[in-house]
C-alpha cells in the first residue's frame, strides 16, 4: 500500500483545496481516515516484526558467539585432556620401567642372598655333621670312661676289702705276737 501525495488520491494541485474537499464529504473523509488507519496498522505490524527480527538476529549472533566459545572451550579441553593423557601415559611408562628395574635388582639381590644362604646352609650342615661325629666320639669316650670307672670301682672295692682283710690279719697277728710274748 502506498501513501498518496494528495489527500484525495488525485493530482495534488492545492493541498488546501484537497483538504477542504475531504472534510466537506464525510464519506470520503471516513474512507481516507480508514485508509490512513489501515496503513498505520500495517506499518505498526511491520515495525513490530522488525523489532523481533532484530532481537532474533541478535539472539542468533549471541548463539553463534556462544557456540564459537563452546567450540573453542571444547577444543581447549580436548587439547588439555590429550596433553594430560600423554603426560599420564609417559609417567606411567616411566613408573613401570622403574618398578621393573627395581624388581630386577630385588631378584638379583635375592639370588645372591639365596646363594649365600645356600653356602651357609652347606657350612652349617658340615658343622652339624662334625658336631654329630664329635658327640658320637664323646659318647663312646663316656661309655668307655663309665666302663673303666665301673671296673675301677670294682677294683677299689676289692682293694678296700683286701686292705680290711690285711688290717684284720695284721691285728690278729699282732694279737698272737702279744699273746706269745706274754707267754714267754
Amino acid at each position: 500500500m502506498s501513501i498518496a501525495t494528495s489527500i484525495t488520491g488525485g493530482n495534488a494541485q492545492s493541498q488546501l483545496f484537497d483538504l477542504l474537499t475531504v472534510v466537506a464529504n464525510p464519506a470520503l473523509f471516513q474512507s481516507k481516515l480508514d485508509e490512513l488507519n489501515a496503513a498505520t496498522e500495517t506499518y505498526k505490524k511491520m515495525i513490530e516484526l522488525a523489532g523481533p527480527a532484530d532481537e532474533i538476529l541478535s539472539i542468533r549472533a549471541d548463539i553463534a558467539a556462544k557456540q564459537a566459545q563452546a567450540t573453542q572451550a571444547l577444543d581447549d579441553a580436548t587439547k588439555a585432556a590429550t596433553a594430560v593423557t600423554v603426560k599420564a601415559a609417559d609417567e606411567a611408562a616411566a613408573t613401570i620401567a622403574d618398578a621393573q628395574d627395581q624388581a630386577k635388582k630385588l631378584i638379583a639381590d635375592a639370588k645372591v642372598k639365596t646363594a649365600t644362604a645356600d653356602g651357609f646352609m652347606g657350612q652349617a650342615m658340615a658343622a652339624q655333621q662334625k658336631a654329630d661325629e664329635a658327640l658320637a666320639a664323646a659318647s663312646a669316650l663316656q661309655a668307655d670312661y663309665e666302663a673303666k670307672s665301673a671296673g675301677l670301682d670294682a677294683r677299689m672295692a676289692a682293694a678296700t676289702i683286701a686292705q680290711a682283710e690285711a688290717e684284720a690279719y695284721r691285728d690278729s697277728l699282732a694279737a698272737k705276737v702279744q699273746a706269745f710274748a706274754k707267754g714267754l
